[in-house]
């Protein structure tokens, strides 16, 4: 199994609305685990969740850090107010493989830096501890005492990652693979490449 060994981070979809989630595997465990609610100096601990066969599932690999696991499920389709169809599905998940961070900056120092980055043709600014909603949303947030959307930086067993959190939640984990003070290498996206350079 030392091809499993590591710590993975589930690659979450535009459609999936869970919170973020690592796995590890160990013997025929695939073991779950959640991030504690709240980061002290980023994030220092991994809280178990749930343990699940790893025989009763199917895997690939995509690449040697970044796996496919297959898992059956439901849906349930609502036809009238009294009937509903139930069908069983394949769902796949990925999970890509924590690594430590490739730099010779600080904490302190990357939580300075300001870069630009591009996903699916949208670009958005990579910078820390600032709301990055635009000003009509944040007027909204204001009145509705919500705080928006800015991206912590926090750590895993020497892996720092872009937390985005949305009105005090950790909702998403971009893994930084490498950086330094003229780009960052950006991990943990849905489609190929599966990472991108902000600069």
């Amino acid at each position: 199994m030392e091809i499993f060994d590591g710590t993975w981070l589930r690659i979450k979809k535009g459609s999936d609305y869970c919170l973020p989630e690592f796995i590890e595997f160990e013997n025929d465990q695939i073991i779950h685990f959640k991030l504690e609610k709240t980061s002290v100096d980023g994030l220092t601990e991994k809280v178990h969740e749930r343990n699940e066969k790893f025989s009763e599932t199917k895997c690939v690999f995509i690449n040697k850090n970044r796996i496919r696991i297959f898992r059956m499920g439901k849906t349930h389709t609502v036809t009238s107010q009294t009937e509903s169809l139930t069908e069983d599905l394949e769902i796949a998940t990925d999970y890509e493989r924590i690594r430590p961070t490739k730099t010779d900056l600080t904490a302190k120092q990357i939580q300075a830096l300001e870069f630009d980055a591009e996903w699916n043709n949208e670009k958005f600014p990579f910078v820390f501890n600032k709301i990055l909603d635009n000003p009509t949303i944040i007027k909204l947030n204001k009145r509705l005492d919500i705080e928006g959307r800015k991206l912590v930086l926090e750590k895993l067993q020497g892996t720092y990652f872009a937390s985005m959190y949305e009105n005090r939640e950790r909702s998403i984990l971009i893994g930084i693979k490498e950086i330094d003070e003229e780009k960052a290498i950006l991990f943990g996206f849905p489609e190929t490449p599966y990472q991108i350079t902000a600069k």
